[in-house]
């Protein structure tokens, strides 16, 4: 039996006209993620989704070197080209980084990563792509602990439209190579194809497929 009900697109893209931020949670560190981004943000932007929030460092250019935890690789610096590229062409108005707000004692990590982001969201329609934990699931693994779109949510009343990249299996890089968790993925539903969207059948979120995990590199080039 799915865990998640099967979406049109069409129902899906009702729900996303709703919202004011569109927010997408990865696991870091996937080849495939970018795939599935190039996949449905052409669709968000077209309803209206064209200014872009991405949890990345705010140096990241195509000269920037592989990160231990996955998130810059030559996969996310090709999507770069490719966000850039929609940009210049008028689909996407404004590409904006945030995050990285270090541990320094004062408020949690995504207590402070949710001000940063505040300060640099211009109240427009959105989409965000964050690290899963900072989107709130579809896992959480440290509980007690809110994630950045809580403090965003519940600091501004904004709609948020969650959407969690979902995979059949793999593997991921994070500080090192690693077998996707079962947590991550439903064995039930490994067969989808690429770019479904489903529902969770209990909450408001949305789920993308992206089929079996590929890590993004083996080993970081510094």
């Amino acid at each position: 039996m799915l865990k998640n009900k099967i979406i049109k697109k069409e129902v899906f893209l009702k729900s996303v006209m709703k919202s004011d931020l569109i927010w997408i949670g990865e696991i870091h560190g996937i080849k495939e993620n970018y795939a599935i981004y190039k996949k449905i943000i052409p669709d968000l932007a077209k309803n209206g989704f064209k200014n872009f929030l991405w949890e990345m460092e705010s140096d990241f250019s195509e000269t920037s070197i592989d990160s231990e935890d996955g998130r810059i690789n030559r996969f996310s610096i090709n999507f770069l080209k490719w966000v850039n590229k929609q940009i210049k062409n008028g689909r996407l108005e404004k590409l904006t980084f945030f995050g990285n707000v270090g541990n320094d004692g004062n408020g949690s990590y995504d207590e402070k990563m949710a001000a940063q982001f505040i300060d640099r969201f211009e109240n427009k329609k959105s989409i965000v792509i964050s690290g899963n934990f900072h989107m709130g699931g579809p896992i959480n693994d440290r509980e007690g602990i809110q994630p950045c779109l809580t403090f965003v949510k519940n600091k501004t009343g904004l709609k948020i439209l969650k959407i969690g990249v979902k995979y059949a299996g793999g593997n991921l890089y994070n500080y090192g190579i690693k077998k996707m968790s079962k947590t991550f993925y439903f064995g039930d539903e490994n067969n989808l194809k690429f770019g479904t969207i489903t529902k969770n059948i209990n909450d408001e979120t949305f789920f993308v497929h992206a089929g079996k995990a590929h890590a993004v590199f083996k080993k970081p080039s510094h």
